[in-house]
């Protein structure tokens, strides 16, 4: 790993993509959502309507790349943009699925390391600090109670319930939630953006000039 990784994981609507982002902007750092990885390969299986039996092989056939943007990246599956379809409700009822299959994490873990070789990153998702990159010294836990977040997910337009994606998140077998060893816990329920964008700077000192 030649480029150094920021991990920030939470459960879902904890503020994680947003803190994410603006770390990332001030710092100068490139920003990766993990779960946009996932909500890719979660359109790509309903576009090619794959079955659940046929899921890994399905994925192992699969290029997933990324072209990079102003302010971000897009991905592509197979040569296809995949980033307009990531919002849709019916990719978002996907992910959680499609997530609890080992083939699907170890595909995309693969692909998100490789961004480590040629860029420092601020990265966020739910294993990121545990499992995708456990050696990086800079590693952050996000929480907010369930009703801050489910009210969060109301008042983006989400349909998912926070309660049911904390179950299936917390209970697969592969890369449960957690909260990684080392990691900075931060409870974001009574804080804004910006509050905890700088709680988080505050723990990374030096990184900005260096």
């Amino acid at each position: 790993m030649a480029g150094r990784v920021i991990a920030i994981d939470g459960p879902a609507a904890s503020g994680k993509s947003s803190v994410s982002r603006g770390v990332a902007n001030d710092l100068g750092w490139l920003f990766v959502s993990s779960g946009h990885f996932y909500r890719a390969i979660a359109w790509g299986i309903l576009r090619d309507q794959v079955g659940t039996e046929s899921t890994a092989s399905w994925v192992a056939g699969r290029k997933l790349s990324l072209l990079k943007e102003t302010g971000g990246i897009s991905l592509l599956l197979d040569g296809e943009n995949a980033t307009p379809h990531l919002t849709k409700a019916e990719v978002a009822s996907k992910v959680s699925v499609i997530a609890a299959v080992p083939d699907v994490r170890d595909f995309i873990n693969a692909r998100l390391r490789a961004l480590a070789v040629d860029h420092d990153l601020v990265m966020e998702g739910r294993d990121i600090g545990s499992v995708v990159f456990p050696e990086s010294p800079w590693k952050f836990y996000l929480d907010a109670s369930p009703e801050e977040r489910a009210r969060r997910r109301t008042r983006e337009g989400a349909v998912d319930s926070v309660t049911e994606r904390d179950r299936l998140d917390s209970t697969r077998s592969t890369a449960p939630l957690t909260i990684a060893p080392g990691a900075t816990v931060i409870d974001t329920t009574h804080l804004n953006l910006q509050q905890v964008i700088a709680a988080v700077l505050s723990h990374l000192s030096g990184l900005k000039d260096s």
